[in-house]
Formats: structure tokens, C-alpha cells, sequence
């Protein structure tokens, strides 16, 4: 009989330390997340240069209990044509090809450009035919993503509206809205990939508190983009 007992407790001690290893490699999985974009997704105007995608990234290893590998491409003053040359970089393709998630963020430069950097009073037909030429690259952008990786969803986000200072700031908004209204078409035409707007996000509220100048979030700005893209994320569909 003690022999019996000794022979039961050592499987008992077995089978645990077995279900333990499978608990600790499973906890090991890695998420990747890649992002594209300008300096609004590399971080600038946050001191610690994180950004919105250090919240994303808290935010999915709480969900996921497992670490997130963030592959952060964004780099500032980029237009949406550098982004296409940048999807031609082997490093870039790589880990796209390896992304669980896919963040773009990307026409403010865009935006700029077209309205030659002088938003009162707006060229609307320089601004148009800016428009056309950014949807055409962001057509071309997903598409690429896509070929590299057909299984990842991509984020795409909106544009919001910094330029509060100027007296024709309703014309300026309205004018944001049509180029987000495009993004959303754009990326209505590519299975799972979510148009992600953020316009609203500073929406009457003091720019003081959440810029950290005249176009890029302060921390607190950046925190409110995360949470968004954070909770469309959540609820996409793959994620468990």
C-alpha cells in the first residue's frame, strides 16, 4: 500500500511539473505588432518617445499575457509615398510578413503638403488634387501590405484637426473630414482592415492640455489615440 501511495504522488508531481512547462511556454508566445507612419507614430512631442503605440502595446500584453514585440517603421516628416519605397526594405517585409497586427498612420504630411503648408486662407483645388494623389498611394500601400502578409489586420487611422488657431478652422475641419471619408473607402476595399478615426478625439477640447505643439499630441494626447486604436483592436475578430 505505501508503495502504491509513493508511486501515485510521484505522477501527481509529473503530470503538474508537465502542465507547468506547458503554462510557461504558452505565456512565451510573442505578438508581433508592426507600424507605419510619420512622426505621429514615431512619437514625437511625447519626452519619452513612445507615443500611441507604447499604450497599444501595454494594452495587448494585459489581453494577451504574453509579451508584444513592436516593430515601430514611422518616421517623421514621411509622406505617403516614402512609404511606399519603404515597403520595398527587406527589413520592413520581413517583419510584415511575420506581423499579427498592422498599424497605418499615415497623410498628415500629406495633408500639408497640398495645402502648402498655409491653411488660411485653403487652396481647396491644390488640396483636392492632393487628395487624389494620397488615395491612390494608399490604395497602393494596402495593397502591398497585403501581398506580404494577407492574414494580419491592418488599422488604418484617421486624420484629426490640429489647426484650432486659425479663424477658418470649421472650413479646415470639414475639409479633414472628406480626406477621412477617402481612408474609409480605401480601406473598405481590403479585407480586414478597419478604418480607425481620431478626428473626434480633440474635438472641443483645450488644445493646451493635449498637444505638445502645433500638430503633435503631448502624452496625455497620444494616450487618447491608443485607447481608441486599443479598443478597435480588441474587437477585431482574430483576437482572442
Amino acid at each position: 500500500m505505501k508503495n502504491y501511495i509513493i508511486f501515485f504522488c510521484s505522477i501527481l508531481i509529473l503530470f503538474g511539473t508537465y502542465t507547468g512547462i506547458r503554462g510557461s511556454s504558452a505565456t512565451t508566445k510573442v505578438v508581433n505588432l508592426v507600424a507605419l507612419g510619420d512622426s505621429i507614430t514615431h512619437g514625437v512631442g511625447d519626452p519619452a518617445k513612445k507615443g500611441y503605440i507604447e499604450g497599444v502595446k501595454v494594452k495587448l500584453e494585459k489581453k494577451y499575457k504574453a509579451p508584444v514585440k513592436v516593430s515601430n517603421f514611422a518616421i517623421p516628416r514621411y509622406p505617403s509615398e516614402k512609404i511606399l519605397e519603404q515597403l520595398q526594405d527587406k527589413k520592413v517585409t520581413v517583419q510584415l510578413k511575420k506581423a499579427n497586427y498592422i498599424i497605418l498612420y499615415i497623410g498628415t504630411n500629406d495633408f500639408r503638403k497640398s495645402a502648402n503648408y498655409q491653411f488660411n486662407p485653403l487652396d481647396v483645388k491644390q488640396i483636392n488634387r492632393g487628395k487624389v494623389t494620397y488615395t491612390t498611394n494608399l490604395y497602393k500601400i494596402l495593397e502591398n501590405i497585403k501581398k506580404d502578409n494577407s492574414v494580419a489586420p491592418i488599422f488604418v487611422l484617421g486624420l484629426y484637426q490640429p489647426y484650432v488657431e486659425y479663424s477658418n478652422q470649421k472650413e479646415i475641419l470639414n475639409t479633414i473630414k472628406h480626406w477621412n471619408e477617402e481612408i474609409a473607402k480605401v480601406a473598405g476595399n481590403f479585407d480586414r482592415t478597419y478604418f480607425v478615426p481620431t478626428l473626434d478625439l480633440f474635438q472641443n477640447k483645450p488644445k493646451s492640455l493635449y498637444f505638445s505643439d502645433a500638430l503633435h499630441p503631448n502624452p496625455a494626447g497620444y494616450q487618447l489615440i491608443a485607447d481608441r486604436l486599443s479598443e478597435k483592436i480588441l474587437k477585431e475578430p482574430s483576437f482572442k
